[in-house]
């Protein structure tokens, strides 16, 4: 297997799990639209994504050393010379470069609601914050009528 197969075979298996990542991100944004996500749907949602991020890493990594073995840099121009060496390659990258913008997006539109749903907490937790910090009760316990 030459070098170029390998890089090819790399940025395929990249491709497959952006896939499967942007999948998991498309669900994380239909639950936080549809439903008041919980703690624990969140927490679920950040440890799946953190593992994504882990195998993307390590795909990362192993893309860089296959370049690094052809005397190309993990640049644009590195990468536009490998195509051009071995132009079976350009497709599989330009694959690749789309399905990161379109992971990218998600994850940042999903943070956007993910801190809409953090400011709305903090205002309603704030309002709490100031009613129990005025008397509602009287001295025997009564409750206080607002003026």
């Amino acid at each position: 297997m030459s070098l170029a197969d390998d890089l090819l075979q790399c940025v395929q298996a990249q491709s497959a799990l952006l896939d499967e990542f942007i999948q998991a991100l498309e669900a994380e944004s239909a639950a936080l639209l549809d439903d008041t996500p919980t703690n624990l749907a969140l927490a679920e949602q950040t440890q799946r994504k953190n593992d994504y991020a882990e195998r993307l890493g390590q795909l990362d990594q192993d893309r860089v050393r296959i370049l690094g073995e052809m005397e190309q840099p993990d640049t644009a121009a590195g990468i536009n010379a490998a195509c051009a060496i071995q132009p079976e390659l350009r497709p599989a990258f330009d694959a690749l470069f789309e399905r990161a913008d379109r992971a990218s997006r998600l994850n940042q539109d999903n943070g956007q609601i993910l801190h809409t749903y953090m400011e709305h907490n903090q205002r309603a937790l704030d309002t709490l914050h100031s009613l129990v910090n005025q008397d509602l009760y009287d001295a025997r316990g009564r409750l206080r009528r607002p003026r």
